[in-house]
């Protein structure tokens, strides 16, 4: 077995799992839900920059970018029921962390400082000029990135279910416990 991704990674991800879920859970209680937030850009800020600096091939940012060609083989690979293997995210799987990324940023960037210009709470509220409309609008693209993420969400478990029945490899597993078989197929 392989260790494709590094403690501090498996940390971040079942951290954001359980905080996204908080975030989901709290959207009534606006200052619990506001903290919660802050604490999932403070995961994405550390993921990017560990991406950044990461020695690890499979959790640097750059291995979630393809080729569009690349990603094309891939589609087919899959709609032919023989998956084409990676060690870290496929090519479809990339495009999904790149989504969740940089949905959550809009999330945190809409929901902070619409909170702030609609109801003058938050943690913004002295950084942003009070404006109703425009905060009122803010927070409806907060909910709409919100069924984005769930959609992107719901993509990435179809594709470690996918992935997973046609490598015969358990994804899940390999995320949370123990790696990957080292051989490529």
């Amino acid at each position: 077995m392989i260790e494709v991704w590094s403690k501090p990674i498996r940390i971040f991800h079942s951290l954001l799992i359980m905080l996204i879920i908080t975030a989901f859970l709290t959207e009534d209680f606006k200052k619990i839900h506001e903290v919660v937030g802050y604490m999932i850009l403070s995961l994405i800020i550390f993921r990017i920059i560990y991406g950044l600096i990461t020695k690890n091939i499979y959790e640097k940012l750059s291995s979630f970018f393809f080729s569009p060609k690349e990603i094309l083989l891939f589609i087919k690979s899959v709609l032919q029921l023989n998956e084409k293997r990676y060690l870290g995210h496929n090519p479809l799987a990339g495009l999904v962390m790149i989504g969740i990324i940089l949905t959550i940023i809009g999330m945190a960037i809409s929901g902070g400082v619409g909170f702030a210009m609609k109801e003058e709470e938050g943690f913004l509220a002295m950084l942003v000029t009070p404006n109703f409309e425009l905060g009122k609008t803010l927070l409806n693209l907060h909910e709409l990135l919100s069924h984005i993420l769930l959609i992107l969400i719901g993509s990435h478990l179809m594709g470690v279910l996918v992935s997973s029945i046609l490598t015969k490899e358990n994804y899940l597993r390999a995320i949370f416990r123990d790696g990957k078989k080292k051989e490529e197929r």
